[in-house]
């Protein structure tokens, strides 16, 4: 192997070689020297004498951050952003045009971005070897300093560095790992390794060690959830976000008496059924809802006026005066949605990724889709910034996220953050000093991160801004919608892998209890609540089960110990936690004349 050295940077060096071709590309296996970068075979591809790199490879072996949507892939790393199409010569980087001399391609699930493009904005280098082995070179530094801080929904690292460099990440049940290229140290520091301890029991230690030049930091953690990682710049830092677990609420004792295993009023029945799967036979709630019965209404709710809260589905069913309900979508601990959730005609959260979401037109009928979301705020004499989304959490390094009433009054405050407070479509203020940013009854509150933070500084107060929220593809009419995942049927079909929804293996690949919600070829709406005893089902075995009642389209919601059926104020599942767990949101089924007369919605 050859370990190249220049002058004109600290580096360290990663060689492909072509090993074998495919269609008309050639693959690379990355072949490391001691101390390199980890990486799989297939991690790049030779193509018009250019070497391109997977975006998997980008994020695991480099720290770029990825969002994949349909034909276009975004990284991030430290405040640059580049936007790949397939087939396009030209890419986005920083906003600016860049000609690449080659395109971008999709080829199997891999997307393959020009690596010297990508690269040389970090200081890093692409050169030839010989014989079409490439090498990486990436740049160096120190590591200043790993700090923790707590906050009321997680516990934030940070890695301060003297510079930007690439890096590895493995991610593990209960440690992150990071591998560092870094410079040399003339004191002999290099050789320690040393071991941080936190009072925060959620990230109790973090363990430094150094090897050929390379540092190792280890996270270890008691997060339920994947760490979100990313970077930031001015000055240079590796951020690493860990939720804490659901708080803990008093359960709710659950007492199923003997139920008919069956029942109907007007719009909706109900059956207890039993079937067939490879663990055994397997009970599960059968509901079927006529959605167009004019009286019947049938539509999300959630569990209060804000998204910060959760009760259990019984408790939901009792507010929103519903003769039955089922819980409804994924939610973080703290009680946001995790997806799309619209409400007569109210956004309240965003789709997340391209996963399914079911929704409901004006006049009831019920549809499946898998949608991205496409949302723009526009301030006149200025244009117009695209959004990440709406009620949720800065993701992007250089990102505009929105929050309206259902966030709660205000916005708490941030320094690194520029918030434009609107109210009857004027802006009332602009915030840069970390002050809080109260959110208008009519109106709502932009938030810019990063240069988009500096580009929301231009915005002067009394000029008329407005939101244009809308998915891709377009779904003209939606009235309702409540986002799940993943797909289960189109158009007959099965289809729990034909979307790219990136769920975790806790959710496709265990065998648990299940909540999913279908349509039949009449249109009406199905909903199959899986009981926990025998271990429930897996998305497969739903999916099959989803078929034979008869749904071409269907999705899966969220399930195991929040999977509940309520039926005239009646539990009729036993819910596998063995108590009534609190969920941030659920589909409800009302009688439109009673919900009248109670002054429903």
């Amino acid at each position: 192997m050859i370990r190249a050295t220049h002058k004109w940077i600290a580096a360290a060096t990663v060689v492909l070689h072509s090993t074998l071709a495919w269609a008309d590309a050639t693959a690379l296996e990355v072949d490391l020297l001691a101390g390199g970068i980890a990486a799989p075979s297939g991690a790049a591809i030779i193509r018009d004498d250019r070497l391109l790199i997977a975006d998997s490879f980008a994020e695991s072996g480099l720290g770029y951050t990825r969002e994949v949507d349909d034909d276009t892939v975004t990284l991030r790393a430290y405040g640059h952003v580049w936007v790949f199409r397939d087939g396009q010569r030209v890419c986005s980087c920083d906003g600016q045009t860049m000609d690449m001399s080659t395109e971008a391609v999709v080829i199997g699930e891999e997307f393959y971005c020009p690596a010297r493009p990508l690269l040389e904005p970090l200081g890093g280098r692409v050169y030839e070897v010989e014989d079409g082995r490439f090498g990486l070179e990436l740049p160096r530094a120190h590591v200043l300093n790993i700090r923790q801080g707590s906050h009321g929904d997680k516990v934030r690292v940070v890695i301060d560095l003297s510079r930007p460099v690439p890096f590895q990440r493995g991610v593990m049940s209960s440690a992150i790992a990071l591998r560092i290229p870094l410079l040399p140290d003339p004191e002999g520091r290099h050789d320690l390794i040393r071991q941080l301890d936190f009072s925060e029991q959620l990230v109790p230690t973090i363990t430094e060690s150094h090897e050929n030049d390379w540092a190792q930091i280890t996270i270890s953690h008691i997060s339920p959830e994947a760490p979100a990682l990313f970077t930031l710049a001015d000055p240079a830092r590796i951020v690493i976000d860990l939720m804490r677990p659901e708080p803990i609420v008093e359960p709710q004792a659950v007492t199923v008496p003997e139920q008919p295993p069956a029942g109907q009023t007007d719009g909706i029945s109900w059956r207890l059924a039993t079937f067939a799967t490879g663990h055994g036979p397997v009970r599960a709630w059968v509901v079927t809802v006529d959605p167009t019965d004019r009286d019947v209404i049938v539509r999300p709710a959630l569990a209060a006026s804000t998204i910060h809260h959760r009760r259990t589905v019984k408790s939901i069913a009792q507010r929103e005066v519903a003769y039955a309900a089922v819980n409804g979508g994924f939610f973080a601990p703290r009680g946001q949605p995790l997806g799309m959730l619209v409400i007569e005609g109210e956004w309240i959260t965003t789709p997340l990724y391209q996963r399914a979401v079911l929704g409901f037109s004006k006049a009831g009928k019920p549809e499946i889709r898998n949608v991205g979301f496409d949302g723009w705020v526009e301030f006149v004499s200025l244009g117009r910034l695209p959004l990440e989304g709406l009620n949720r959490g800065h993701v992007a390094d250089d990102g505009v996220v929105v929050y309206t009433p259902r966030w709660g009054d205000s916005l708490a405050g941030s320094t690194s953050k520029t918030r434009v407070v609107v109210s009857g479509g004027v802006v009332q203020s602009v915030l840069t000093g970390g002050e809080a940013a109260p959110i208008p009854e009519d109106g709502f509150v932009v938030s810019g991160l990063g240069r988009r933070a500096q580009s929301l500084k231009q915005v002067k107060v009394g000029q008329p801004a407005s939101l244009d929220l809308s998915l891709k593809p377009a779904w003209p009419g939606v009235w309702h919608a409540i986002g799940g995942g993943p797909r289960l049927l189109s158009a007959g079909q099965f289809a729990t892998s034909y979307y790219d929804e990136r769920f975790q293996s806790d959710v496709t690949a265990s065998i648990r209890p299940r909540t999913a919600a279908g349509i039949d070829k009449d249109g009406k709406l199905l909903l199959l609540v899986v009981e926990g005893a025998n271990r429930g089902m897996s998305l497969a075995e739903v999916a099959g089960v989803m078929s034979k009642l008869g749904a071409v389209d269907a999705m899966n919601l969220d399930g195991g110990g929040s999977s509940t059926l309520v039926i005239a104020g009646k539990y009729r599942n036993h819910p596998s936690d063995g108590a009534a767990r609190s969920v941030s949101n659920a589909i409800v089924i009302q009688d439109r004349q009673a919900c009248t007369a109670a002054g429903g919605k």
